[in-house]
């Protein structure tokens, strides 16, 4: 489910654009987005109405991301509905004209017609001018990242809407054309009164225009709150609503995600939640007096668990407030201590009054899932931008890198890490375990592992493992991090999380082998967070420090066939062996009865590359990459 891959490359520096550039990084937006390709379009439900009736309405916050809801839009015109890449939207949830279609894939390589938003046919058929039949919109320009390139002659960037009249002919109603500024959302009314529009067959687009490659800026626009209806009129500009806005907080203090024996293992488990998690808040209503509005969390171990309530909260809000903040205590949430990882949803819940039957109802909830599994992370999983290592053709490599406390000693398996392709396909890149020495990693790394980018990944992946010859055993805090060394002007993007942040001084760069802190935040229009790089630590829960064999010891150890069709010899004394995937997952352990025999039955597995973990007699391990070729 991660998504919106656009990248500016190697032109933001040298244009003076990138929000890291004092800190000698690069970022960039994204340039395509392959996760899009396997995240089926919205299709038109069967029994869909061949045409829709007043009122419309669509605060794109009744579905999950993706495609905009086919009940109401058609479908196919790029469009994205997302609560990643707008800035403090009116409701949760917006539609994005990011540049991109439907597949992830730019448009072209010119300033041209790029996204479209285009309804259902809506029956205005019988209606006059006296009927006030009216259109608002929230919009905005830019996203989360940067705003969009300034229009000019030669490059047509904009965002308008058109409606479609009783000849089948669209037509111009409202154009904005791009200043090079980043905007809040603003709010539209045109009234839909003239005859040629009030017919049977009615339909209203929005479509942008930008640069259809994405190298010279962001492009992207997003609507949001889309109301059509009857006995409005111009100064129709509010709506009796109640409704949440920003993501939901992380319920962890420290991570995203973390694995569910490293949170068991604190002495007081609650520490690892956050003391309160909260989002935002718009009062749409047009008062004169405020409104009263009460909220309350809730936490759910899915698919089935019991719902955990907290305390509730409430406020009165005045007309018209944006964004005010609102909490709840997630101290008090409980989640069972058992050992088998879990999916855990947290939401925040308005009570408004509103009922069951209204459209707004449901922008009440906001919701956020966090897994307790094998891996640590401090992002989301859902790029919003890239992050790259600079330029530099000369002196030793840099690094960046991620600290990490443990509850229990353990080990860690690999690194988990989110490559941008083609643009770091064919670079290697190096992974490291540090020790901490004084707050910072030590000097030299206790494991390093190397690792050529694939040029393509399957389908359905976008991460990349880099998985240690043998698990590296770590305790207390430990440092995790990749780095490369010189390319001249090459880059290595990788995917950038803009909605999390690791704790202040928990990611570092190492520059000349100096390590600092490679903090950096886009906060600049609407509270933009600071970001995180889409970098994991899988561990394995193995608290045990098994010792790892020496070279000597290992190159006396072999596999053969390799490529295999399946049946492997081993050479070598052993006492049994098992199987790691691609992600450092145990996929086949030896049976009892086949301990220590010189070959091993892997033919159930698929076709792929694995580890063939051996434990020899004294317990020492010794690790041998396979490949199974059917």
């Amino acid at each position: 489910m991660t998504r919106f891959l656009r990248f500016l490359s190697t032109y933001l520096l040298a244009a003076g654009l990138s929000p890291l550039a004092v800190q000698a990084q690069m970022a960039g937006s994204l340039p395509n987005d392959p996760s899009r390709a396997i995240t089926p379009v919205t299709a038109a439900p069967v029994g869909r109405p061949t045409v829709l009736a007043l009122p419309f309405f669509d605060d794109f916050s009744t579905q999950p991301e993706g495609a905009p809801n086919a009940v109401r839009w058609a479908v196919g015109g790029g469009t994205l509905v997302n609560n990643r890449f707008v800035l403090a939207p009116p409701s949760r949830g917006a539609v994005t004209f990011d540049g991109l279609k439907s597949n992830g894939q730019p448009y072209g390589s010119f300033f041209s017609d790029t996204d479209t938003l285009t309804s259902q046919p809506i029956d205005l058929s019988g209606l006059s001018a006296a009927d006030n039949v009216y259109l608002s919109y929230f919009w905005q320009a830019g996203n989360i990242f940067s705003a969009p390139t300034a229009a000019s002659s030669s490059r047509q960037i904009f965002l308008q809407l058109e409606f479609l009249d009783n000849t089948g002919s669209w037509r111009q109603i409202w154009i904005q054309r791009s200043q090079g500024v980043r905007t809040g959302f603003r709010q539209l009314l045109f009234p839909v009164t003239e005859a040629r529009y009030l017919h049977a067959g009615f339909r209203f687009r929005f479509h942008s225009s930008g640069n259809q490659s994405n190298v010279d800026g962001d492009d992207a626009w997003s609507i949001d709150y889309v109301r059509l209806d009857r006995n409005r009129s111009a100064a129709d500009s509010t709506n009796r609503d109640i409704a949440t806005s920003r993501p939901l907080g992380s319920l962890l203090k420290r991570y995203t995600a973390m694995p569910v024996w490293q949170y068991n293992a604190n002495p007081t488990p609650s520490n690892e939640l956050n003391d309160v998690i909260g989002t935002t808040v718009n009062n749409l209503g047009p008062g004169p007096a405020g409104t009263p509005v009460n909220w309350f969390g809730r936490l759910q171990v899915l698919p089935t668990g019991t719902v955990t309530t907290t305390a509730s909260g409430g406020k009165s809000l005045d007309p018209h407030t944006r964004q005010t903040p609102i909490s709840v205590d997630a101290r008090t949430l409980a989640i069972p201590l058992t050992p088998e990882e879990k999916v855990l949803r947290h939401s925040i819940y308005l009570l408004t009054g509103e009922t069951a039957a209204s459209a707004t109802v449901r922008n009440d909830t906001i919701t956020r899932v966090t897994e307790l599994k094998n891996y640590y992370a401090y992002d989301d999983g859902t790029p919003e931008a890239t992050l790259s290592i600079e330029r530099f053709s000369t002196g030793a490599p840099r690094y960046r890198a991620y600290r990490f406390d443990l509850n229990k000693p353990d080990q860690v398996r690999s690194l988990r890490i989110y490559p941008i392709l083609p643009a770091a396909a064919g670079r290697v890149i190096t992974a490291n375990v540090w020790d901490d020495q004084s707050g910072t990693p030590a000097a030299q790394p206790k494991a390093t592992q190397s690792i050529t980018i694939p040029a393509t990944l399957p389908a359905g992946q976008s991460y990349i493992d880099i998985i240690f010859a043998a698990p590296v055993p770590v305790s207390g805090t430990f440092y995790l991090g990749y780095g490369h060394g010189p390319f001249g002007n090459s880059v290595v993007p990788f995917a950038l999380d803009l909605n999390n942040a690791p704790p202040a001084g928990y990611f570092l760069k190492s520059t000349f082998g100096v390590w600092e802190n490679a903090s950096f935040d886009y906060s600049t229009v609407g509270g933009a967070p600071a970001g995180s790089i889409i970098m994991r630590a899988v561990m394995t829960n193995n608290s045990t420090v098994t010792a790892t064999t020496d070279s000597q010891t290992a190159a006396a150890y072999s596999l053969y066939p390799n490529p295999s069709s399946g049946l492997v010899r081993v050479d070598g004394r052993y006492a049994r062996a098992a199987v790691l995937d691609a992600l450092g997952r145990p996929v086949w352990a030896q049976p009892v009865g086949q301990l220590g025999q010189p070959e091993l039955d892997l033919r159930a597995l698929a076709g792929g590359v694995y580890l063939v973990q051996l434990t020899l007699p004294d317990g020492r391990l010794v690790t041998k990459r396979l490949m199974l070729a059917f």
